[in-house]
């Protein structure tokens, strides 16, 4: 059973999904489905976390559940579509997440703001990108010592490995499945980022680095 402020906001997904594309979810079964998918990251430690970014919020899967659960931690929520965000923001309002901070704008531009570079303790995302494009996304905003975590579909995270030591990362992994098939992909940030990532708007999506 969800919490009532789950149910709320899974009420609130439904309702703007017929007019802003969040998700896929159709019903509110479906919608419930991927709440509990994102659940599945409060298995990893929080204890070291303060700040956390949702790389590419979309809907706001996984980071409104992780901060209803969470209230200990903010998340600053990216989101380049203005519809989208227009729609996070709502949804913080009419559930007082105070823990929450939307945020317009690319990551590739985002990425270089002092304010936010290599400011957060971890980095979450679902299906925002092709994993070695996320990792040139969402390493820059990690501080060395934080990590990744991603939603992804199941692969071999040898192939990334370059990219990920060129970002300041350690090898990445996957750990435990997640309930819809999904696995996640775990990148700690052993130093900083070269100042010339993240590069400009589209270069990742075309020219990933693995």
């Amino acid at each position: 059973m969800l919490s009532r402020q789950l149910q709320r906001y899974a009420e609130l997904l439904l309702d703007w999904n017929r007019r802003v594309n969040l998700t896929g979810a159709r019903t509110l079964e479906e919608v419930e489905a991927q709440i509990d998918d994102a659940d599945a990251l409060l298995a990893a430690s929080w204890s070291s976390v303060r700040r956390a970014v949702d790389i590419g919020s979309g809907g706001g899967l996984p980071a409104i559940p992780l901060a209803l659960a969470r209230p200990e931690v903010t998340f600053t929520l990216l989101e380049a579509n203005a519809r989208k965000c227009a729609f996070l923001e709502h949804v913080a309002g009419t559930l007082e997440l105070r823990n929450v901070a939307v945020l317009a704008g690319r990551a590739e531009e985002l990425g270089h703001q002092p304010q936010l570079r290599e400011q957060f303790d971890r980095a979450i995302s679902r299906a925002a990108a092709r994993p070695a494009v996320l990792l040139e996304l969402a390493l820059p905003f990690v501080t060395t010592g934080g990590d990744l975590l991603a939603q992804v579909t199941p692969l071999d995270p040898q192939p990334l490995d370059h990219a990920a030591h060129v970002l300041g990362g350690g090898s990445p992994r996957l750990e435990r499945p997640l309930p819809d098939g999904r696995a996640l992909l775990v990148v700690e940030k052993l130093a900083p980022t070269p100042p010339e990532f993240p590069r400009r708007v589209g270069v990742p999506n075309r020219k990933p680095l693995a």
